[in-house]
């Protein structure tokens, strides 16, 4: 960019995502790197009582190295981490979307229900309870382990407020596997999932693909010691985010972005179901679409269908752009609201634009993976409204940008 990024970048970070994910980035502008930081469709019981532990901030977390890749981690590659010179212990974390069909209290009330014939996305991380155990805050270490060593289950805060579920409640999941909640945490302790449960209950709703490792150092080695020991792992069709303790403003897979439990909190929750004729998408229930989706004349974009919660600032940001006489930034619109996976694979995560949270604008100019062409006044003025960019992003997405509910997450 020729102006000054607003997104603030500490060198040390740079240097470990240029060598070791060959990122790309805007002519003279900043390389990716983290950005520093509702009810759903059931019918919840106003009886059931959400559990509330007091959030902990990410510094609480033992520091850790996180490393992803955008379609999962290669096969063999965590383990090839953890066998690095100077990896004290590392650990992997599986994550995908469980679909359930209902909860219910301690005393088996119902609590929320799926109405038929969809389910509502839980995004479900398994781990390994022993290996897992050491980046835990040691506050919550003792109850998540012993959870999950149960075979229990572990609700995120937010999660169970949303659920309105606390210890000893359940959900019911596509299937007929049953997970019994056995601990309540803060959001940061599990990743900022859904929920989390051990690897072998993971199997059984699943929940299967490895999406990240946490590597614990014995020292603090230079951002350049670690980019030579890995850089010769990874494949470059393939490339890998890593990022030292305390850098992402999430620790877990796209690091970047809201997790889904925060887009349920600022969009609404969905029931849903995946659509057989077509893999990668999604079959929705009309009462969200009716709820939380509308279709308006935005200036310089046309028809746009979206989450009714991004219109006003996507139309402040259109008419800014207007005002300043900066409406040919826009080349063309390529949509808000499809009810999808990412990249339409149907093993990956829930993309944002199912909840019509994002817009893609400039597309063709901005294809997914490739250099990022979008004038920094349009990423600005979009910054100023309240989207992040992709353009951003470890493999950057430059046609993407994402609207972030104020006071949301935060």
């Amino acid at each position: 960019m020729s102006r000054r990024s607003p997104y603030p970048i500490r060198p040390a970070a740079v240097a470990l995502l240029v060598a070791l994910a060959a990122c790309t980035h805007a002519a003279g502008g900043a390389p990716p790197s983290p950005v520093s930081l509702g009810p759903g469709s059931g019918s919840p019981s106003a009886g059931a009582t959400p559990a509330s532990p007091v959030p902990l901030p990410d510094r609480t977390l033992p520091p850790a190295y996180l490393a992803w890749q955008h379609d999962g981690l290669a096969p063999g590659l965590g383990s090839k981490l953890a066998r690095l010179a100077g990896v004290e212990r590392a650990v992997e974390v599986a994550g995908d979307t469980a679909w359930m069909v209902r909860s219910a209290s301690a005393s088996g009330h119902t609590v929320d229900s799926a109405p038929a014939p969809f389910f509502i996305p839980i995004e479900t991380q398994a781990v390994a309870p022993l290996p897992f155990a050491p980046f835990l805050p040691p506050a919550t270490r003792n109850a998540v382990v012993a959870a999950l060593q149960r075979g229990r289950g572990v609700l995120g805060a937010t999660s169970a407020k949303l659920r309105h579920l606390r210890v000893g409640g359940s959900i019911t999941f596509e299937g007929g596997v049953t997970v019994r909640i056995g601990a309540v945490v803060p959001d940061v302790a599990v990743n900022w999932a859904e929920l989390m449960v051990p690897h072998r209950l993971g199997r059984r709703l699943g929940v299967v693909h490895d999406r990240f490792a946490l590597l614990e150092y014995r020292r603090s080695p230079t951002d350049r010691a670690v980019a030579r020991q890995i850089q010769p792992l990874v494949d470059p069709s393939q490339p890998l985010r890593i990022q030292r303790p305390g850098e992402p403003e999430f620790r877990r897979y796209a690091d970047s972005v809201w997790p889904p439990v925060l887009m349920k909190v600022g969009f609404g929750e969905f029931a849903a179901r995946p659509d057989p004729a077509h893999p990668g998408y999604l079959l929705m229930d009309p009462a969200f679409v009716r709820a939380h989706i509308a279709t308006r004349a935005v200036p310089l974009l046309g028809t746009v269908t979206c989450n009714t919660k991004v219109f006003d600032a996507l139309d402040s940001a259109m008419r800014e752009l207007q005002r300043r006489g900066l409406g040919s930034l826009i080349h063309g619109f390529a949509g808000c609201y499809s009810p999808r996976m990412v990249l339409r694979v149907p093993t990956a995560p829930i993309s944002h634009h199912a909840w019509g949270a994002a817009v893609d604008i400039n597309a063709a100019q901005n294809p997914f993976g490739a250099k990022p062409d979008q004038d920094p006044r349009l990423v600005e003025v979009m910054r100023r409204s309240g989207f992040t960019w992709g353009g951003l992003w470890a493999l950057p997405d430059g046609m993407h940008f994402e609207y972030r509910v104020p006071g949301v997450g935060t």
